[in-house]
């Protein structure tokens, strides 16, 4: 069986077209709350969505409190951190018993001891590449590296992900991904996602080609 059948969905980034995702059933949807990503969602957000994805709250170095009532009020699963946030920072938010997913990004690998250190306090890893600005980079994450890594957390696997190039996942043998995360490859303009090329994905990761 294909690699792809057995993995999750995630769009992020998502804004302006969101129904029309969500229509799709994607297994997560993720929404930034960072305003300097032109794919912040804006103050006016408001979660109204009745499928089963699960809704992540996208944050970068936000304080706590800030994390804490966006989550409550737009009604996250879980909580994504994107930025340089420590093992402090998750033993406190996990205290209130939120889903985290920590994200290292950077093709540059965290030490082992980086990741472990994380273990107790988060639920999930995401791998991405990193800019400047955060979130959806459209740069291709060299995930071969992952595989010197022993991480024992379900992974998301971002960075570039685009209709060209996920088929290579097909490759990472000793790699148990979880999720794929996709976002810049698979939008018209920032907020604003390409269904067409959504339904494209899904008929891959289905196999209803």
């Amino acid at each position: 069986m294909s690699k792809l059948a057995n993995i999750k969905l995630k769009v992020c980034g998502l804004r302006d077209n969101i129904t029309e995702v969500a229509a799709l059933k994607p297994d997560f949807m993720g929404f930034i709350c960072y305003d300097k990503s032109p794919r912040y969602i804006g103050k006016d957000f408001s979660n109204n969505l009745k499928n089963e994805a699960f809704k992540i709250g996208v944050f970068v170095n936000q304080p706590i409190d800030e994390v804490l009532d966006l989550a409550k009020k737009h009604r996250f699963d879980m909580v994504q951190l994107h930025g340089n946030e420590n093992v402090d920072y998750c033993v406190e938010l996990k205290a209130y018993d939120l889903k985290i997913i920590k994200v290292f990004a950077g093709n540059k690998l965290p030490a082992q001891h980086e990741i472990d250190a994380f273990l107790p306090f988060v639920d999930y890893f995401l791998f991405d590449t990193k800019l400047e600005t955060y979130g959806g980079t459209g740069m291709t994450f060299d995930w071969n590296n992952l595989k010197t890594l022993t991480i024992k957390k379900p992974i998301f696997l971002s960075g570039g992900l685009s209709l060209e190039n996920i088929a290579s996942i097909e490759e990472l043998n000793r790699l148990e991904i979880f999720a794929i995360d996709v976002n810049s490859k698979f939008e018209i303009s920032p907020g604003r996602k390409d269904i067409e090329k959504l339904k494209s994905l899904k008929k891959m990761m289905t196999h209803e080609i």
